[in-house]
């Protein structure tokens, strides 16, 4: 990984993050997931 983290370190992060409500999984799979900061993109598309 170019973070020099494991793969089950940045999962177990993510899930975390998605428990907490701060991000959320928007693929529905098991592999190749991609995530989401919703707070951050609506920061993006403020004035747009």
């Amino acid at each position: 990984m170019p973070s020099g983290l494991s793969a089950p370190t940045i999962g177990k992060a993510l899930e975390t993050l998605v428990d907490l409500g701060i991000a959320r999984e928007i693929t529905g799979r098991r592999r190749s997931r991609v995530f989401a900061y919703d707070r951050y993109l609506a920061l993006l598309n403020e004035g747009t």
